[in-house]
């Protein structure tokens, strides 16, 4: 009996070991980024694209959550770069940086590499960005319910000389930024209400600015299918609006900057559909873009729309091509720059599973295909966890 409870104990201790070791290993060392390598002013210099997986919130109670920003050089070749978890976290760039964002730490990398603690951790993202005329980069967090029984959606913002934080007390549906702030459409969840808010960052202070109430005299429950977007005179957001469980419409709000006048125009309507999950964009918070005086919207059967703001015209612009059409993807993203769509796609098929396609906006078309070498050996080597993409960015 006692050799029986010596030789249980031992398999215990054996078994607790072989699980720290995998776990606390987390990625395969042949694919991980060092510190001392990404904190070289040089880093960026080969690399293209750039994304951000994480586990969720849920899987970091034991405080082991993990997130990689894996970043896909000039030749295709993904590598990775570990750091703690943060559900729905992601990323920007600006002037040859890239911001990078967990759950306790802010790092610039690029030019130069600074890394700043948070006062807190937090846990789950909102968006990353940067204010261009105030050399500002923010993160926003969805924090949580506040001590008085309302909502915190916690914002960290500064630059190479340091981060503030501050606190945006509401539930935040969608988010953007112009040159100048950061500007929000948020919730009250009770009371079914849409806000447009601007956020003014200052060195030591936040402060949230009422703009307009969003009209819904049909009482709609309405749900964010893309960020806030801004011209010189208007702000823009698209929303799903719920007719019943296999009704919707995919509407444009336009808000006049000056006036406050509010337009809707119809991007799409689907009736007696019954997936209509497999409509909610791939990234919400990348799947539109400004270019030209066009506004651009994809959604998650790949089909991509147009809106001419100077004449208000909505028409259907192509589709991705072969894009899955019942919801289910793998990792899947997309990114909007400039001229071009660019996806991140996945073939079960192919030895390289991942693989990037770009799309001529003007012209209509795809133009190129890049292969991801590694990205799949990635994201398999990860072990104890399970981890999902929530961000992309070309970097070139």
């Amino acid at each position: 009996m006692k050799k029986l409870l010596i030789t249980c104990v031992l398999i215990i201790l054996v078994g607790g070991f072989v699980y720290k070791f995998s776990f606390d290993k987390s990625i395969d060392a042949s694919y991980s980024i060092e510190k001392e390598s990404i904190e070289q002013g040089n880093f960026l210099k080969d690399k293209q694209a750039v994304m951000y997986f994480s586990t969720t919130a849920d899987q970091d109670i034991d405080n082991k959550g993990v997130s990689l920003a894996v970043f896909i050089n000039d030749n295709g070749e993904a590598d990775a770069f570990k750091m703690n978890g943060l559900e729905l976290g992601s990323l920007t760039m600006a002037d040859n940086e890239v911001l990078l964002v967990d759950k306790n730490k802010i790092r610039l990398i690029g030019n130069t590499f600074k890394e700043f603690n948070m006062e807190k951790p937090q846990y789950t993202g909102e968006r990353t960005g940067y204010l261009e005329k105030k050399n500002l980069y923010f993160t926003i967090f969805n924090t949580g319910i506040s001590a008085d029984g309302g909502y915190d959606s916690n914002v960290v913002y500064g630059n190479e000389d340091g981060f503030n934080r501050g606190n945006i007390p509401y539930y935040i549906s969608s988010s953007g930024n112009d040159q100048n702030d950061v500007v929000v459409l948020t919730h009250d969840i009770e009371k079914n209400e849409h806000h447009f808010r601007k956020v003014d960052l200052a060195n030591d202070d936040v402060k949230v600015q009422d703009i307009v109430k969003l009209k819904n005299p049909k009482n709609l429950l309405l749900s964010s299918f893309s960020p806030v977007l801004s011209d010189e005179q208007f702000y823009y957001v698209i929303l799903r609006e719920i007719v019943n469980e296999t009704s919707e419409d995919i509407v444009l709000y336009r808000i006049n900057k000056k006036t406050l006048i509010q337009d809707q125009f119809t991007i799409s309507t689907y009736r007696n559909n019954k997936n209509l999950i497999a409509h909610i964009p791939y990234n919400i918070k990348n799947s539109a873009h400004l270019f030209n005086g066009v506004l651009y919207y994809a959604n998650g059967l790949g089909e991509v729309y147009a809106f001419n703001t100077e004449t208000s015209k909505v028409r259907s612009l192509f589709s991705v091509k072969d894009a899955p059409q019942d919801g289910v993807r793998h990792n899947e993203e997309l990114f909007f720059k400039d001229n071009l769509l660019y996806v991140v796609r996945h073939n079960e098929k192919l030895k390289e599973k991942y693989y990037i396609e770009s799309y001529s906006l003007t012209k209509a078309k795809k133009i190129e295909d890049i292969k991801i070498k590694g990205l799949n050996d990635i994201l398999r080597s990860v072990r104890g966890k399970s981890i999902y993409s929530y961000d992309f960015k070309m970097l070139k």
